[in-house]
């Protein structure tokens, strides 16, 4: 996961128009430290992009962002950049173009877009308009499982142990681990006097290693965690914890010399521990053997790295870029490629993702609409069908994490991201609540 005020922002401006300033502002903190890799060729398009808009060059602005897209196929946003900036170049063809490519992703255009409204006055966005409204349209196949009684949790992570059948969970704004029955009687992992509870700054990521009775977690310091001290930012920890005694084991300090935010991770069947770093871009590995953090990529691979997902033979390491889109690593000689798609299909806005029959179940809340989404692969980086699989539903809000458990998706719904103001501070609202789906063994093609 990374920083998630960043990913709010990120999320509000997802259908709007990159020559917003604040958009690309935004986007460039994300890379501007990259010398190689992804995130360089980000920024450079990024900064072309920029200066086209920052000097009216209206068609050189238009080609800036064709190549950004060439580049980064999978961002579903530049395509309603794209379209805008030939609506202002009078190509309605075009612009409609790509309008409508952004609708067969299942997306919904800001067609209201001051932008169109030459397209929206002659009359030429009704068709457009008419299949926003169809993905607009709820798919609602998750049922509430519980729903946590404190409004200001802000649950970002879940993790189940099948030996105890308890679930476990993060906590952002009161930084803490929660362990809670099926039923959610919840409990506080450590005590509050537990010294190592005053050492947690936001906590994150969450996984059971059920195998070795371990539960792993990561925090890093961030603006809306309680009691945030700005001194703090950037500091990050993975820590290992006892599943039994509740006793932590080991503690793992971020590299010094950029700040971090480990946010998301996996775990292998033999232990090894895969963490995404969404704020520095790095992807680390605990392994087994040297148990330390260690890179696993080159720096400046990845733009924003989210939740990875392994293969069933774990030999593949499936990595959502926020940006991007969805790499996969081959462990064994560490060979990364990106994931294509033989239709259309938006790959970036990705939060949490997992492996389930040959797909991808994808928690994407930096879209429009924010959803849950099967991708299925044909091989190991083809996606051949895709099939929402909740969207638009009632109380759905900002969707973050999931875990699988025999086939069945339980994921957080309405994690109070949405709530949280540029400040860090939290705007008063409902709890969240953990919802579950029965996932198919095939994706409808």
């Amino acid at each position: 996961m990374h920083n998630k005020l960043i990913a709010k922002t990120m999320r509000a401006l997802a259908t709007m128009s990159l020559a917003s300033v604040a958009f690309v502002g935004l986007l460039a903190k994300g890379a501007q430290d990259s010398k190689s890799g992804t995130r360089s060729a980000w920024e450079t398009d990024l900064q072309t992009a920029k200066q086209a808009h920052a000097k009216k060059d209206d068609r050189r602005y238009r080609d800036a962002l064709a190549q950004f897209h060439h580049d980064f196929p999978g961002n579903s946003r530049l395509l309603q950049d794209l379209a805008l900036a030939e609506a202002k170049l009078h190509d309605d063809a075009a612009a409609l173009n790509w309008l409508r490519s952004y609708i067969e992703r299942g997306l919904i255009p800001r067609v209201e877009d001051p932008g169109f409204a030459d397209l929206r006055s002659g009359g030429k966005l009704e068709a457009v308009s008419q299949a926003a409204k169809r993905n607009s349209l709820p798919v609602a196949g998750a049922i509430t499982v519980f729903r946590f009684a404190d409004p200001d949790l802000l649950v970002e992570d879940i993790a189940y142990d099948p030996e105890s059948q308890m679930f476990y969970f993060s906590s952002v704004h009161e930084r803490k681990l929660m362990a809670c029955t099926p039923a959610g009687r919840c409990d506080d992992f450590l005590s509050p006097d537990d010294p190592v509870a005053r050492t947690l700054w936001a906590v994150l990521a969450i996984h059971v290693d059920s195998r070795h009775r371990v539960l792993w977690a990561t925090t890093a310091s961030m603006q809306p965690e309680m009691h945030h001290q700005k001194a703090d930012e950037g500091k990050s920890a993975l820590l290992k914890f006892d599943l039994r005694t509740h006793k932590l084991i080991q503690r793992y300090e971020a590299p010094t010399g950029k700040e971090h935010a480990l946010g998301d991770m996996t775990i292998a069947s033999n232990g090894d521990v895969f963490v995404s770093d969404g704020l520095s871009g790095d992807l680390f590995a605990v392994s087994q053997k040297r148990d330390s953090l260690e890179r696993l990529v080159p720096e400046g691979t990845f733009i924003s790295p989210q939740t990875p997902a392994l293969s069933e033979d774990e030999k593949s390491l499936f990595v959502p870029d926020y940006s991007a889109g969805i790499a996969v690593i081959r462990l064994p000689d560490r060979h990364l490629s990106w994931i294509h798609a033989e239709i259309p299909s938006a790959t970036d806005g990705v939060d949490g993702l997992y492996y389930h029959h040959h797909s991808l179940i994808a928690v994407q809340n930096g879209t429009n609409p924010e959803r849950l989404i099967a991708f299925h692969l044909d091989g190991a980086s083809q996606i051949d069908a895709w099939q929402v699989l909740e969207s638009n539903s009632p109380g759905l809000g900002d969707p973050t994490h999931g875990v699988i458990v025999d086939s069945v998706f339980y994921f957080v719904a309405n994690s109070g991201w949405d709530r949280v103001r540029d400040d860090g501070t939290l705007d008063r609202g409902t709890p969240a609540e953990i919802r579950k789906l029965t996932l198919a063994a095939h994706v409808r093609k």
